[in-house]
């Protein structure tokens, strides 16, 4: 590969119809390619020591089965997010408030913060597992009980049923039992009979029954694609002005339900997303200088309250918010208004939600020049809207799943076992790039429709990069483990936690005023 990895994002980037600074243009007249990528540490150069770097960011602690030597994806992971990483530095610096991000930290925040370790086949924080099929793998998540529930429509048969018929195995002593049996814990029973019964079915069809269904499943692809897809999609908009750039300093403490200050001088985000892709590029912008308002419903508060509070107060830290009744003609109406304030809309929804709440985004993003949505999903719009049935779920170890983005245990792709590739990774990677995309529509002075896929940002993340230096793995997980590569050793790290600044706070709820 020549170049830098920050030049290849640059070029998808542009390609996609996103406007890119003059300084971060590889293409411009001056220093670009292998002699800047070798100073930036984002080349070729770079990716000879990705062992050691994925071993020293925590992220390898999270890969690979447990009580077995942990392992490194195949993939420039680390190199394709500090490309963003580096991107976005360069933009909010132009916009006016420099911020640099650390990628370890911002990829493995989470799981230093829960305490989380590898799992192999079950995700870091243990909702998900890949499970074997006729064809190959698939990654199912049951975070919710709904999901649990949607088993039985997924098999076509009661998980104790399954059990019930499932050959006998031995156990202690010669005694013999249903394979799988659980008892009356409807979870495990799930997890038993998935994996008793996917071995007879076929990746394809469990995805097309799981969509209609809104079950968060997805296949792993059995080969990436030729080229790197585009992370984002970007349609209509328009400048606001023409060859401008907008600038963005520092919020201030003016109330949320003031309209933000003429020019751009203060963009208001308003986030109506949820969990951590949307709130993490929410985040990010706040540190840009914008002043974020989130907005959640009375009636379905955002999940990750329920968490970790750290991890909420790290996401959310510094931002406004309130809670609105979505079901109350008076709570649309406020939304609305919020809504039309806003330079910037965060949002992770079906476009049929948005509907029934009376937002529609394309008009929205048409009404005024500069306004940027950006929408976050697992498939992309497209797929969301489209179709009968539930419609596509993703979270963010089965996105990455579905985008190729694993780790493989115990042999080479295809020979091994896949295993889950860091915590949910999918998700921190689209809220950076989400970010990045929304920063670079800002310091353009260009309006748009930012359709943003968690499978596609895996997929450009996951996509091969140069032929990586060999490596090997020493120890135990008594004694740690140490990753040897190009002469050089070093031992694989916990995940970092996140350095807040300051004592962390909820976000000031509080209604606005009509």
């Amino acid at each position: 590969m020549t170049g830098s990895f920050k030049d290849e994002l640059a070029r998808v980037l542009r390609a996609a119809g996103l406007p890119l600074p003059a300084e971060c243009d590889p293409d411009r007249d001056g220093e670009h390619g292998s002699g800047a990528a070798a100073r930036d540490g984002s080349g070729a150069a770079a990716w000879a020591g990705s062992a050691l770097d994925w071993a020293e960011s925590g992220l390898m602690w999270l890969t690979g089965q447990p009580g077995q030597p942990p392992v490194v994806p195949a993939a420039p992971v680390l190199g394709r997010a500090r490309a963003a990483g580096r991107l976005l530095l360069a933009v909010s610096t132009r916009l006016g408030t420099p911020v640099a991000v650390d990628v370890a930290e911002l990829l493995g925040g989470r799981a230093a913060l829960l305490g989380l370790r590898r799992g192999g086949t079950v995700s870091a924080n243990g909702s998900c597992r890949l499970l074997r099929t006729a064809d190959g793998w698939v990654a199912v998540n049951l975070p919710r009980e709904d999901d649990v529930d949607a088993v039985p429509a997924l098999l076509g048969a009661m998980p104790a049923d399954i059990l019930a018929t499932a050959p006998l195995e031995r156990g202690p002593g010669g005694a013999a039992g249903p394979a799988g049996r659980t008892g009356s814990d409807p979870l495990a029973e799930a997890w038993a009979a998935l994996t008793i019964a996917l071995p007879g079915r076929r990746g394809r069809d469990l995805v097309e029954l799981a969509w209609l269904l809104g079950l968060p499943l997805a296949a792993l692809p059995a080969a990436p694609p030729a080229a790197p897809p585009a992370p984002v999609r970007i349609s209509g908009g328009t400048p606001a002005e023409p060859g401008l750039p907008v600038s963005c300093p520092q919020a201030s403490s003016r109330p949320p339900s003031e309209p933000p200050a003429p020019g751009g001088r203060v963009p208001l985000v308003v986030d109506l997303s949820s969990l951590w892709a949307g709130p993490l590029a929410a985040h990010l912008l706040g540190r840009m200088g914008m002043r974020v308002l989130k907005v959640e419903s009375t009636h379905r508060p955002d999940g990750a309250r329920r968490g970790d509070p750290d991890f909420f107060h790290w996401l959310h830290a510094g931002h406004d918010g309130c809670r609105l009744d979505f079901t109350d003609p008076a709570g649309r109406a406020a939304l609305h208004r919020l809504v039309e304030r806003a330079e910037v809309v965060i949002e992770g929804s079906r476009p049929r939600a948005l509907a029934q709440l009376g937002l529609d985004a394309d008009r929205w993003v048409a009404a005024r020049p500069g306004r940027v949505w950006l929408s976050i999903t697992g498939y992309g719009r497209q797929a969301a809207a489209a179709g009968p049935g539930a419609g596509p779920v993703a979270f963010g170890d089965d996105a990455a799943v579905a985008g190729g983005l694993v780790a493989w245990s115990g042999a080479v792709r295809g020979g091994g076992v896949p295993v889950f590739c860091g915590d949910a990774i999918a998700d921190p990677l689209t809220g950076l790039y989400g970010a990045l995309a929304v920063a670079l529509c800002r310091a353009g002075g260009r309006g748009a429709l930012l359709d943003l896929a968690m499978r596609d940002v895996a997929a450009f993340v996951a996509h091969p990069g140069p032929a990586a230096s060999s490596w090997s793995v020493t120890g135990s997980d008594r004694s740690g483990w140490t990753v040897h590569e190009a002469g050089r050793r070093t031992p694989v790290r916990p995940p970092r936690a996140p350095r807040a600044a300051g004592a962390p706070r909820r976000p000031h709820t509080r209604q606005p005023p009509p």
